[in-house]
């Protein structure tokens, strides 16, 4: 089975708690008045810490675990965030987690990541939410937050589900995707003599363009954001990532 296969469909996700205590009432009443989302508790339990909800064919599942992510596997992929320096130092500071997953068929993999997204928005209004870890990223509270807020302008909030990660392919610098495979598509990667920030915004735009209108790239062919833009498109091993990848020309000046 492809790395690709593997992760279809594989929705879920981790609020980290600084301290081992959750408010299940209050994520109840904050995922409806922020996102209008209804998720039962028992009337009778001041704290409950599994809350299951029927989605579609499936079903949405918040769940409350005392302990911290097992093995440092956090701390591990927080070092990659260059976008937040504390990364690591608050991440190995979390004592609890909010298991956040989404189940059910992949007849609509965008909505699936929708609500997933507002789940976990909802968990960020805990006093002692302190990170988000989703798709091998650790995400700091407040930018993911601020991502999230595109959905009420019915935007994507690529910046939650897809990693931008930076690797070098030998003298060269480039941004890699993570996250995509979870929609049923190939990982990107761009290398290219050019500023890092231009090749980023580059592969955001591959992506935006490929989950807003649920495009498939292709070994062998080629795309480009103008009528002569022709820009080729290479399926092999990954060079940043496991399994294969979508390698894609960076257009020249």
């Amino acid at each position: 089975m492809s790395e690709k296969n593997k992760e279809l469909g594989n929705f879920v996700s981790f609020v980290l708690l600084s301290e081992p205590t959750w408010d299940s009432r209050q994520f109840v009443k904050d995922l409806k008045d922020e996102w209008n989302l209804d998720f039962s508790t028992e009337e009778d339990a001041d704290s409950t810490d599994t809350l299951v909800e029927k989605f579609g064919d499936g079903f949405l599942a918040v769940s409350f675990i005392p302990a911290p992510i097992p093995n440092g596997e956090a701390e591990d992929y927080a070092c990659a965030n260059y976008m937040w320096p504390e990364a690591e130092s608050v991440t190995k500071s979390h004592k609890a987690q909010i298991l956040v997953a989404v189940t059910g068929s992949d007849n609509n993999l965008i909505e699936k990541a929708k609500v997933t997204t507002k789940i976990i928005d909802a968990c960020l209004k805990q006093k002692n939410a302190v990170a988000v870890y989703a798709d091998g990223a650790v995400y700091e509270p407040q930018f993911y937050h601020m991502v999230a807020q595109s959905l009420r302008d019915d935007e994507l909030p690529i910046l939650d589900w897809v990693w931008f990660g930076i690797y070098r392919n030998g003298d060269l610098p480039g941004i890699y995707t993570y996250g995509l495979r979870k929609f049923g598509k190939e990982e990107i990667e761009v290398y290219a003599n050019a500023p890092l920030g231009d090749i980023r915004d580059f592969v955001l735009d591959m992506v935006a363009y490929i989950l807003e209108y649920n495009v498939t790239l292709n070994d062998g062919e080629t795309i480009g954001f103008s009528e002569d833009q022709k820009l080729p498109i290479t399926l092999g091993k990954g060079i940043a990532l496991s399994g294969e990848s979508l390698k894609i020309a960076y257009p020249e000046e």
